[in-house]
């Protein structure tokens, strides 16, 4: 822990240090200072988008690109991300989830050295490499770290609020990048990382990951902290954390990954992710200028992208505000289901125009859908999966999981991306959308038979559940319950 998160924590040792709430204005802070690596993450999302017409048109700073070029900005930080996803997890398990974070900060901050300042194509490709940290990391990191330090009736909403910054992002990203020009455009990637890399030294480490390492002492100052400067409530979560960290310790990885609650969390996140890319956003994302230019609709295609990254992110505030309230499992049964209704009903508006059937009278039906799509989407199947995987995972196996499930859907992202042009060209458009359609509709039955309400629950309490457990009540304050 840093010296500056010493000074903290020293601050807060005293009893009448406590704050109301147990720690909640301090757990908000902790969320606020980290969910900029995620804004950061969707600034770095949405950077292709904007920037395309920039560089291939000749006032481009490294000459006019071609269509191959661009392809390949696009697809290197899926490229890299599936190692990076290894590396990510081998450092949030090693040395811990905020030093994770903070190996985020110098390759985003060198990335936007190299955008701002960068002369030939070889540069842009590096720099998107690197980029890659941000794009893959960002909101792994994020939420497996929320996920740790806050209580359990607020984790949700703090842990969605992650997603909410991402697509934040993405927005400012529409607009600065076209509004800006390309050198104060890509400032924002030198500034960012140097705000947050600074940020995340004043924060804590992960209790959890502390006491994983036998680091008792450390992780008794980081709930005491985190908490507000309650010592009954540090204690007792403390308590309830060390016990669970003594049954697993002097289990190898290797047999980590026999047991059933491991073998659960595997699956449910790994089906949740893989639903998630396939549930179609990657298409409307690709097409959505396309589909609003042949609906007539007066939008150019930077103005289309802005309109849909505002309508998400007004459904991801939406999200933030339920997630606690009716819960994951709701959140994303309604999801999946509006989503594959949206998504069905594009598809065969686009099938009747490919063969023939005049729809001039229904111009309207693929620019509803493509609305109510990205709004549904934002709702639940965006923030979801990653809430899922980091509450149903133990600490101890987090890291791995999510690193197996980030390699594997990035390996799927790729496919996907690769197969619209094949859909296109021999099916039709409309396949494009007709299979995401159907992978929502899967992804209601998944939801309803294989995805548990984690909502109020603490972390333990989540493990225990899946492994069939019943634990006695401990004595808890009678206002807050701990978190974990």
């Amino acid at each position: 822990m840093s010296e500056s998160s010493e000074m903290l924590l020293d601050a807060s040792e005293q009893p009448d240090a406590a704050l109301p709430n147990s720690g909640l204005g301090r757990q908000i802070i902790a969320t606020t200072f980290i969910s900029l690596v995620t804004l950061n993450t969707g600034l770095a999302t949405g950077w292709l988008s904007p920037m395309t017409l920039k560089l291939q048109s000749d006032d481009s700073p490294v000459g006019p690109l071609t269509k191959t070029q661009i392809s390949y900005l696009a697809t290197l930080p899926g490229y890299i991300g599936i190692f990076l996803s290894f590396f990510f997890g081998f450092v949030s398990k090693k040395f811990g989830r905020k030093w994770a974070l903070v190996s985020i900060g110098v390759p985003s901050f060198v990335s936007g050295i190299i955008f701002t300042f960068a002369t030939s194509v070889i540069e842009l490709f590096v720099g998107r490499v690197l980029a890659g940290f941000t794009i893959v990391g960002g909101f792994n990191m994020c939420a497996m770290y929320v996920s740790e330090i806050v209580h359990s009736n607020i984790r949700g909403t703090l842990m969605t609020f992650c997603t909410f910054q991402v697509n934040i992002g993405v927005l400012l990203s529409n607009i600065f990048g076209n509004n800006l020009s390309y050198k104060a455009y890509n400032t924002f990637f030198i500034v960012l990382p140097i705000v947050y890399t600074i940020l995340i030294f004043f924060l804590p480490e992960s209790p959890h990951f502390l006491v994983d390492r036998s680091r008792h002492s450390e992780a008794h100052k980081s709930l005491l902290w985190l908490r507000g400067g309650n010592h009954e409530m540090a204690r007792q979560e403390l308590d309830t954390i060390k016990p669970r960290n003594d049954n697993v310790v002097h289990i190898t990885f290797r047999e980590a990954f026999k047991t059933k609650a491991t073998k659960f969390a595997l699956t449910v996140s790994m089906l949740a992710y893989l639903l998630q890319t396939l549930s179609g956003i990657h298409a409307v994302m690709n097409y959505a200028g396309l589909i609003f230019e042949e609906s007539g609709s007066p939008l150019s295609p930077e103005n289309s992208a802005i309109l849909i990254s505002s309508l998400t992110l007004a459904s991801s505030l939406i999200s933030l505000v339920l997630m606690d309230k009716t819960g994951r499992k709701l959140l994303l049964l309604l999801s999946f289901f509006g989503s594959s209704l949206t998504l069905a009903a594009l598809s065969v508006f686009l099938y009747l125009k490919m063969v023939g059937v005049d729809v001039t009278s229904y111009l309207w039906v693929p620019i509803w859908s493509l609305g109510a799509y990205v709004i549904m989407h934002a709702l639940g199947i965006s923030p979801v999966p990653g809430i899922l995987m980091n509450e149903i995972s133990s600490p101890d196996v987090k890291p791995a999981i999510s690193s197996i499930v980030s390699a594997a859907v990035l390996v799927t992202v790729i496919v996907v991306l690769q197969s619209f042009p094949f859909l296109d060209d021999n099916i039709g458009l409309y396949s494009a959308f007709a299979l995401p359609a159907f992978f929502n509709f899967v992804g209601v039955f998944f939801t309803i038979f294989m995805v548990i309400e984690t909502k109020g629950k603490s972390l333990i309490e989540i493990i225990d559940e899946i492994n069939g457990v019943t634990r006695q009540p401990e004595s808890r304050l009678e206002e807050d319950e701990p978190g974990r």
